[in-house]
């Protein structure tokens, strides 16, 4: 089987020169058979070029940037962290897209459960993998397992991780380790949707 390429979008506040996503790209390109682009929006490489930082533009206008950056694939696999997982979910007609894996979807604004986002999930074409921290803001554990998900969506939970995907002292492991275990779980489950081997 021939690698496929792993397309990896940020979230709405940090790019790819963030160390959390440094650590993810590289421990993610150590998988057999993935081959892993960073996507970058366009106001994020505007916000590298000028040094200001500036809020992401309306959600809609993300998504055909994300369509285009994967157009020529036969086969690849979307993800983000966060936003960009979210703008993954809405590309998954592609017939190209294979699967979406989301590091911390954001199920809703921080406090504010009642306005979800329940609704980028329902329209799934793909299998889509959610690895997401039980101390999540922007989805906790007690209010997304009480919810009904699409057939297609699996949560995985990293027990102690917050959004960003860091743990209190207590559970004694290293940014680079929970890093590691994110790399795990998504090619264990790559693996079973027979995408990498």
């Amino acid at each position: 089987m021939e690698s496929s390429s792993f397309y990896l979008a940020h979230g709405a506040g940090a790019g790819h020169q963030s160390a959390f996503l440094t650590r993810l790209s590289k421990a993610l390109s150590s998988i057999n058979g993935l081959r892993v682009t960073p996507l970058t929006f366009g106001y994020m490489k505007d916000q590298e070029i000028t040094g200001k930082k500036r809020p992401p533009p309306k959600f809609p206008t993300l998504i055909p940037e994300f369509e285009h950056a994967i157009t020529d694939e036969q086969s690849c696999i979307i993800a983000g962290k966060s936003m960009g997982g979210r703008v993954a979910t809405q590309v998954s007609h592609l017939p190209s897209v294979k699967a979406i894996v989301c590091f911390g979807f954001p199920f809703y604004p921080v406090g504010k459960p009642e306005k979800h986002r329940l609704a980028f999930l329902e329209h799934l074409e793909k299998p889509c993998l959610i690895i997401q921290g039980t101390r999540d803001k922007l989805g906790a554990f007690e209010w997304v397992s009480m919810q009904a998900l699409p057939e297609l969506v699996k949560i995985v939970w990293i027990e102690g991780a917050d959004h960003d995907f860091k743990v209190l002292k207590k559970y004694n492991k290293s940014e680079q380790e929970i890093v590691n275990e994110l790399a795990s779980v998504v090619e264990s489950w790559l693996e079973k949707q027979a995408l990498i081997t």
